[in-house]
């Protein structure tokens, strides 16, 4: 720690001003996601300095599309799914979900995780865990593929991502 006192006079004064603790949970005020915890690993730590690059309006396309790079090449979908249950917000959590196929890593196995983001309230989320699913590449089984199924149909009011997965779902149990 420098003090200010051995600073030159053009530096001294408020460089840095205080920060309300308070106002960083302040939805109004910031946009805070808080996607780990203390303990973890290098790799996921940095998975969440990644994903906090993809959630954050202040960042460039390109540092997204680098961010989405890296989460690609440390495979890094147990801690996208991971995120995606901790986000609160529905608009944070359509970027977290968006990610999952802006990456082209392959979330097959995870296919019961994205037919209960499609049933979301939030269009956004359902939209994009439906592109999720319409971009898996590998087999789905078929009895997890039913399942889905039933689940979708029972969506009280299905809203069009709804209707697209029970299509594409049907498509695939009959092809």
């Amino acid at each position: 720690m420098i003090d200010e006192k051995d600073l030159p006079e053009e530096l001294k004064g408020d460089i840095v001003p205080e920060i309300d603790p308070a106002k960083l949970f302040d939805e109004k005020e910031y946009s805070t996601v808080i996607i780990g915890v203390e303990g973890m690993n290098k790799k996921d730590t940095n998975a969440a300095d990644y994903l906090s690059i993809i959630v954050s309006p202040q960042r460039t396309r390109e540092e997204k599309d680098e961010a989405l790079s890296q989460l690609k090449e440390n495979n890094a979908q147990t801690f996208m799914l991971s995120a995606i249950t901790k986000t609160k917000k529905p608009e944070q959590k359509a970027l977290v979900v968006a990610a999952c196929w802006e990456t082209g890593l392959d979330f097959s196995k995870d296919f019961p995780v994205f037919i209960d983001l499609i049933c979301s309230n939030d269009f956004g989320v359902s939209l994009e865990a439906f592109t999720v699913i319409q971009e898996m590449e590998s087999e789905i089984p078929e009895s997890q593929l039913k399942n889905g199924l039933d689940l979708l149909r029972k969506v009280k009011s299905p809203n069009p991502s709804v209707l697209d997965a029970i299509e594409l779902i049907e498509h695939k149990l009959n092809g």
